[in-house]
């Protein structure tokens, strides 16, 4: 409802709406079960959860917080056989509002970024484009911009990623930081 786009019209709308209800529901049940976004361990998965369902998100043309919203009415659907996630209500909008307003401005950026080196990439090379492995470090190491969603967006515009070379980038940066 939030996005205005019917399921089952569109496949790849259909997917995001997957993505995000399974994601919303993930993450309340995380923060009820005392999981907090962090960059290691649980909370480094709770992280990566919430960011992917807000990047698609913004597929759908979703702007502002809806992620916490959708995480209240997941809460809310899911109470009468979880009581525990009543409990949370508070801390869930808490958590979701930081991590969405936070995620938001990198997400905006490096997305527009990846659109315009796809452009580039299609105009140069339109039948074997590659997102090159420097350019994904780049996105990851500079701006925060998660890796998985640069392999989510690639795969939508069906371009293959350059793996090795992010690898390769990943460990001259462990080498210079030693």
């Amino acid at each position: 409802q939030l996005s205005g786009k019917t399921y089952k019209a569109n496949a790849s709308d259909d997917a995001a709406m997957r993505v995000i209800a399974d994601h919303t529901r993930a993450t309340a049940f995380l923060v009820a079960d005392g999981v907090l976004p962090s960059n290691e361990g649980r909370g480094y998965v709770l992280r990566r959860v919430m960011r992917r369902a807000i990047r698609f998100g913004r597929s759908l043309d979703l702007q502002g917080a809806f992620f916490g919203k959708i995480c209240r009415q997941a809460a809310e659907l899911m109470q009468d056989a979880y009581p525990h996630l009543t409990d949370s209500a508070q801390l869930l909008d808490k958590v979701t509002d930081h991590e969405e307003t936070r995620f938001g401005e990198t997400l905006d950026h490096g997305l527009a970024m990846l659109d315009q080196e796809i452009k580039r990439l299609l105009e140069d090379n339109p039948d074997k484009p590659i997102i090159s492995g420097d350019f994904i470090f780049k996105l990851y190491d500079t701006y925060g911009f998660p890796k998985d969603i640069v392999r989510d967006v690639a795969l939508e515009h069906d371009i293959a990623l350059d793996d090795d070379g992010f690898e390769a980038a990943m460990q001259e940066q462990r080498e210079q930081s030693r």
